[in-house]
C-alpha cells in the first residue's frame, strides 16, 4: 500500500471516529431523558406540541390524559402488540428481520413503504424524536430503542406507548381515545373496542374517518386472530 493510500485511510478512520463520537454526544441528552421517563410521566411530547398549532387553526382541543397501566383494560396491550409488534416480548427493542425487510423495500426496491419499527422504536419516536423521515433519524430511533429496552421493562414501554400514541386528530393516549370514541374509561374497553383502536394506529387521522376501508378491515381480521397468541407483562 502506498504512503498516499495509508494517509487517506488514516483520515477516513479519524473522520468516522469523530462522526461516531458526535452521534454519541447528541444521543446523550436522549439517553438521560429515557432514564428520567422511566420514573416520571411525560407531560407532553415533541409531536404533541407540534400539533398544537394545527389544532388551534382548526379550533379543536387537544385530548391527552395519562392513565396508569393497571387502569387500562388488558385487551388493549394485547391488541396493540397483535397490531404493531407480535414479537415485542421476545426482541431487545429492535426486530432486525423487520428492519431488513423495510430497508429492502424502501432502498433496494424503491417502494417507499412504511414498516419495520418495533413498539419500542415507535415509543422512542413518539416520546423523543420528530416524525420526519431520514436515515439519520432512523439510526437514532434504532440506537435509542436498544437503550430504552435496556433501561425499561416491557410493561413500562407499553404503558408509555399507550399513553402517547396518536388515535385521531388531537387525540393522544388510550384514555382520551376511549372517552372520545366509546365514552368510557380505558379500564372498561372490551376486546372488540381495543382491537378497533389498535387497528387505526396505522393511520389514525385517516381511519377515524374512513372506518370501512378495505385495509382497516384486513387489519381488524388479522388482529382478531393474532390477539389470542399474545402474552403481556403483568
Amino acid at each position: 500500500m502506498s504512503r498516499v493510500n495509508r494517509g487517506i485511510g488514516f483520515w477516513v478512520r479519524r473522520l468516522c471516529f469523530f462522526l461516531f463520537l458526535f452521534f454519541c454526544v447528541i444521543q446523550l441528552q436522549y439517553i438521560l431523558r429515557i432514564v428520567w421517563f422511566n420514573y416520571f410521566e411525560p407531560a407532553s411530547t415533541p409531536y404533541i406540541r407540534s400539533q398544537l398549532i394545527n389544532l388551534a387553526e382548526q379550533n379543536k382541543p387537544l385530548r391527552y390524559q395519562w392513565v396508569d397501566y393497571k387502569h387500562i383494560s388488558s385487551w388493549v396491550p394485547k391488541a396493540i402488540i397483535a397490531a404493531e409488534d407480535t414479537h415485542f416480548m421476545q426482541h431487545n427493542g429492535v426486530e432486525w428481520s423487520a428492519i431488513w425487510q423495510a430497508f429492502n423495500r424502501n432502498l433496494i426496491q424503491g417502494n417507499h413503504s412504511p414498516g419495520g419499527s418495533s413498539l419500542t422504536q415507535q415509543t422512542v419516536k413518539n416520546l423523543l424524536l420528530t416524525h420526519e423521515r431520514s436515515y439519520f433519524r432512523k439510526a437514532e430511533e434504532i440506537f435509542l430503542a436498544l437503550v430504552m429496552d435496556l433501561f425499561w421493562s416491557k410493561k413500562r414501554i407499553l404503558e408509555v406507548y399507550m399513553n402517547i400514541a396518536e388515535f385521531g386528530n388531537g387525540i393522544f393516549g388510550i384514555e382520551a381515545a376511549s372517552r372520545h370514541y366509546y365514552h368510557r374509561s380505558a379500564k372498561y374497553l372490551t376486546q372488540d373496542q381495543a382491537i378497533w383502536l389498535s387497528a387505526i394506529l396505522a393511520s389514525p387521522k385517516r381511519y377515524e374517518k374512513e372506518r370501512n376501508s378495505s385495509f382497516l378491515r384486513y387489519r381488524l381480521q388479522r388482529i382478531q386472530t393474532d390477539i389470542h397468541y399474545v402474552h403481556i407483562p403483568k
